[in-house]
């Protein structure tokens, strides 16, 4: 595999890429632009929540119908056309808010529908990256693709939205309707000769593949150990990022503009540390995810122990930094475990994991958060060490099992269930007792 890893991504993939980076640019530019909306309509903090939850709650429901459709569909067709639907959302949504024509409640179905239409491509480009690269080059294409994702949307992304919105409130949403245009046009010149045909199925009912995206994605123990590892983390850390600016504010003492600051330290230190990231990458799966745990207590710990704004940069650097990690790592590990066929319905099973961890997570932080601003981070430092020390050993059977690429076949009928092809029959037992995890279920 070390040696697959230093041979070059084809140049396909570099245009796969490009079209992701634009999109990307624009996604981060609506990150801020919604809240910011929506504080522009309204002064009501509940207001302004709705906005953001809504854009939660449409992965955590349709992630799993998605990754049906996509895996119904032909994958470089559906990521165009939804970047296309995208494009003209957005146009829509300018044109409506330059006209003061779009008030909380337009905003919030606004918000759900290019959410959900993010969700379908989502799941299909994790399938049509099947497409573009081989399984030798998994592990290089996603951290290209996660490190610098989390670059441009978390860090250059917003920064731009907020600048945007200064000038005039409906450029985020012009801006972002542009890059879909731009993505869906790069996308369109995408030539896939190796593309795997899917197989002709005659009785397919999508209720049926929709069960098949929950037995895809939880029906192994490797793949329930992942989940479990991936929620676990995923509540954690977005209890600690929902306190971060009580513990700035008001726990650490930082003025407005001095925790600006800090975060903006934190995000540049964060980019520091991802240019490592494609070494750490290239380790093994177990220890690259041991690794990630390790960075992230530590990042917790000095976050719940902080007394200064440079402290606090550094622990969300370094805990940035263990989300990516494991994120790469087991997004590598799982399109090797899985079937081409079943790539947007495995994908479409771990968005429904994460973003429900991830809404729970936020609301158990806000709840800690009332007591204490350190709170929040020690008991993320202490999940993050309880799963580290139940997972050490069990980590190691996805070794063996992200070393060889998945079979291609798929059931003929939806009738049958769907397992995750196993070559080490002694990984089953990997699963049990993690955290998050019911020992030994499979869920129907």
């Amino acid at each position: 595999m070390a040696d697959a890893e230093k041979e070059p991504l084809p140049r396909l993939f570099w245009w796969f890429f490009a079209a992701g980076a634009v999109s990307w640019l624009g996604d981060g530019v609506i990150v801020v632009g919604f809240p910011l909306l929506a504080a522009g309509l309204t002064g009501s903090p509940l207001g302004i929540a709705a906005v953001v939850v809504t854009q939660r709650l449409a992965p955590m429901l349709l992630s799993l119908p998605a990754g049906a459709l996509a895996d119904r569909w032909n994958a470089r067709v559906t990521v165009i056309a939804t970047n296309a639907a995208q494009a003209v959302l957005f146009a829509v949504a300018a044109l409506l808010v330059a006209g003061n024509h779009v008030g909380l409640a337009g905003l919030i179905v606004i918000a759900f529908l290019a959410d959900a239409l993010g969700t379908l491509f989502t799941c299909s480009n994790s399938a049509l990256l099947a497409d573009v690269v081989e399984p030798k080059h998994f592990g290089a294409a996603n951290t290209w693709l996660r490190g610098t994702n989390a670059i441009i949307a978390f860090v250059i992304g917003p920064g731009v939205g907020g600048l945007l919105y200064s000038t005039g409130r409906q450029l985020p949403l012009l801006i972002d309707a542009c890059s879909f245009v731009a993505a869906a046009v790069v996308l369109t010149t995408l030539r896939l000769p190796n593309a795997r045909p899917r197989p002709e199925r005659t009785d397919r009912h999508f209720v049926a593949e929709v069960k098949e995206g929950v037995r895809i994605s939880f029906g192994s123990a490797q793949m329930r150990l992942m989940a479990g590892m991936v929620g676990t983390m995923t509540l954690a850390q977005a209890g600690s990022v929902a306190a971060i600016v009580v513990l700035g504010t008001h726990t650490v003492g930082l003025g407005k503009a001095g925790f600006g600051w800090t975060l903006a330290a934190g995000n540049i230190a964060a980019v520091a540390v991802m240019l490592s990231i494609g070494r750490l990458a290239k380790l093994r799966t177990s220890s690259a995810v041991l690794v990630s745990l390790a960075f992230g207590i530590v990042g917790e710990v000095l976050l719940g122990t902080a007394h200064s704004g440079p402290q606090i940069s550094l622990g969300l650097a370094l805990d940035g930094a263990a989300a990516l990690i494991v994120g790469i790592t087991l997004t590598t590990a799982r399109m090797r475990l899985v079937p081409r066929e079943q790539l947007g319905r495995m994908t479409g099973g771990y968005q429904t994991v994460m973003y429900a961890a991830g809404t729970v997570g936020t609301i158990i932080g806000g709840a800690l958060a009332e007591s204490s601003g350190r709170l929040p981070y020690l008991v993320c430092a202490a999940i993050y060490a309880g799963l580290l020390a139940t997972s050490f050993r069990r980590v190691r059977g996805l070794d063996v099992e992200a070393a060889a690429p998945a079979s291609t076949s798929t059931p003929t009928s939806t009738s049958t269930p769907v397992t995750v092809p196993t070559q080490n029959p002694a990984a089953d037992k990997v699963g049990d007792g993690v955290p998050g995890v019911p020992a030994g279920e499979v869920v129907d």
